[in-house]
Order: structure tokens, then sequence, then C-alpha cells
């Protein structure tokens, strides 16, 4: 497939191309070397990070650590909506990689001082799966989510943290 063609389409509407990256990932048609070789625009790249949260969230046999490695390339983005998927992708695949996720985390943790309610809920969203990794369900990062939560004023961003910690809580030693 190439990507670049299609992203540059303007016949196909973003949620046609969504999916057909989705499915050319999932085929193992497309990988995060091609994608990043290629260097997208904003809008392009927040299409390909949809896609990537789409396939991880179900299809964790085609992800590897370079998919962490991309998706952390945009959790400090200055766009709103990368952060948001970039983070949801880690959420989604960060049981896989649970000794490379510190970086994801600081980054994350920062992410919360947002005053964009979708960077807070992504990051909440992330930490709250992360939390559930029994090397940190034990660790001084359940303390800094339970005082998140309770600092969070947006209940869909809260629920998040709670979600997560109220697993968490059953791992704990």
């Amino acid at each position: 497939m190439d990507i670049a063609a299609l992203l540059n389409d303007k016949s196909i509407k973003s949620t046609d191309k969504r999916e057909q990256i989705a499915n050319a990932i999932r085929a193992g048609e497309i990988s995060v070397k091609d994608i990043r070789t290629a260097g997208f625009d904003e809008k392009k790249t927040g299409i390909i990070l949809e896609a990537m949260e789409s396939v991880s969230r179900d299809n964790s046999d085609v992800v590897d650590i370079e998919w962490l490695s991309y998706a952390e390339a945009y959790i400090s983005s200055s766009s709103n909506s990368l952060k948001r998927e970039a983070a949801r992708v880690v959420g989604n695949i960060a049981g896989l990689f649970p000794d490379s996720l510190d970086d994801s985390i600081k980054m994350l943790i920062e992410n919360t001082k947002n005053d964009g309610t979708v960077v807070r809920w992504g990051s909440a969203y992330a930490l709250g799966r992360i939390i559930l990794i029994p090397k940190y369900a034990d660790s001084e990062l359940f303390d800094v989510l339970t005082d998140l939560a309770e600092r969070e004023t947006e209940s869909g961003v809260k629920n998040q943290y709670l979600g997560g910690l109220k697993k968490a809580k059953k791992l704990k030693k």
C-alpha cells in the first residue's frame, strides 16, 4: 500500500483512510518503520495514530517496540489531538513492554497538567492501564495516580484513574 498516496487522496474521507491504514497494518502491508520514514504533517499523523490505536486495541500480535517509540514521539507534541492518540496507543500496548515505559510515564504525567480535557483523558487512560501491570501496581505510581484522581475535576478523566486504581489495588502485595 502506498500510504502517502492514500493520505493525499482528497476524494477519500479521513475515517476511510484510517480504516484502510488499520487494515493494511493488520495485514502486515505497512509497518511503523514505513510510517516513520515517510514523515507526515500533523493531520496525516493524526490519522495514522488513530489507525494504530484501533489496531492496538485488539491486534497486539502485530505490535512491536517500534510502536511504543513512535507513540512516545507524539506524547509531547504541540498538538492536543496527537498527544491524545499517542497516549491511547501507549495505554493499549503498555502491557507488552512493561520494562520500557519510564519515558512514557514521565511524559504522560506531565500531560496530566494540560488544560485540554482530551489530553488529560488520554493520559489518564494510558496511566490507568499502566498501573495494572504488576510492576507498577505496587510502586509509587499508585500514589501518584491516587493524587491525580483526587485533584481531577472532570469526571470522565477521574474515572479513568479510578478504574485502573481499583483493579490495581487487588494486585498490590
